[in-house]
């Protein structure tokens, strides 16, 4: 479950935004002109920031908690 002191940086926001529309880690790469890699490394540390075991729930607390539309 994610922690009210664990706050995602600017970066990881955008990347969280646009997994949750539906991109893939390599067009957010594209998207955003940063590597595939550095896009996954964004969302293990995301997982690890919330605590969360995947993407899914991730996405799911994002829309939740309304950081995303």
């Amino acid at each position: 479950m994610a922690k009210e002191n664990d706050v995602l940086s600017k970066s990881e926001l955008k990347v969280l935004t646009l997994i949750c529309n539906g991109y893939t880690s390599e067009n957010i790469g594209v998207k955003l002109g940063i590597t595939k890699s550095t896009v996954q490394t964004h969302r293990r540390n995301m997982l690890r920031k919330t605590g969360f075991k995947n993407t899914q729930q991730l996405v799911g607390w994002a829309v939740r908690e309304g950081l995303v539309k």
